[in-house]
C-alpha cells in the first residue's frame, strides 16, 4: 500500500479488538477473556521497523550495488563527452537509456535488499525478545494457571466440532474413513 508504518497503525490497525474469529468461524460462543487479552496485546516498541546505519551503509557497499553505479557513472561522463548539459537533456539516446537502466537496477536490488535486511532484523528480534521470559521458565517458574489451562470449547454441531478436530491435527494423521 505504501504507507509507512506508523501511518498504517494509526488508520488501519484499531487499538481495540471486539471480534473472536474462531467462535464466528466455528459457531461457538464468544470468548471474552480471549478477546481481552488480545485487545491488550500492543506492538513491541523495541521491533526494528527501519534499517539502521549499519544496515544501509551495508546495501551501500554491497558489490553488485558498487559495480552499478560505477557503471552508471561512466554512462553519466559518456552523456556530458557528448555535449549534454544535464543527464535528463540527453533524453532518448543511447547513454540516456544505459544510464537509466543501470539505475533502475540499483534502485531494485537495493530494494530487495532493504526488504530482506529488515525481514532478517525484525525475524531475530522476535526470536530472542522473550528470552528472559523462557529463562524464567527454565529455572521451573512457570506462569499463571490461567495461561495453562486451556479452554474447553462445546459446539453445538457435530459437524464443527469435526472441522474443529481436523484443524487442529497434524496432516500425517488425516486419513478417508
Amino acid at each position: 500500500m505504501g504507507n509507512s508504518g506508523d501511518v498504517y497503525e494509526r488508520h488501519y490497525m484499531p487499538s481495540f479488538i471486539d471480534a473472536d474469529c474462531q467462535a464466528i468461524y466455528l459457531g461457538t460462543t464468544r470468548r471474552e477473556d480471549l478477546i481481552r487479552a488480545v485487545g491488550r496485546l500492543e506492538r513491541h516498541d523495541d521491533a526494528p521497523d527501519k534499517l539502521n546505519d549499519t544496515q544501509k551503509k551495508e546495501i551501500s557497499n554491497h558489490p553488485y550495488i558498487l559495480k552499478k553505479v560505477k557503471a552508471r557513472k561512466s554512462y553519466a561522463l559518456k552523456i556530458k563527452e557528448d555535449g549534454y548539459s544535464t543527464i535528463k537533456a540527453a533524453k532518448g539516446t543511447f547513454w540516456f537509456k544505459k544510464h537509466h537502466e543501470a539505475q533502475r537496477k540499483i534502485n531494485c536490488k537495493k530494494n530487495k535488499l532493504r526488504n530482506e535486511l529488515l525481514d532478517n532484523a525484525i525475524n531475530n528480534f522476535h526470536e530472542t525478545v522473550h528470552v528472559d521470559e523462557v529463562d524464567r521458565q527454565m529455572r521451573g517458574i512457570l506462569p499463571d494457571t490461567e495461561v495453562l489451562t486451556p479452554s474447553t470449547i462445546e459446539y453445538e454441531l457435530e459437524e464443527r466440532a469435526t472441522v474443529a478436530k481436523l484443524l487442529f491435527q497434524p496432516l500425517d494423521e488425516l486419513h478417508e474413513d
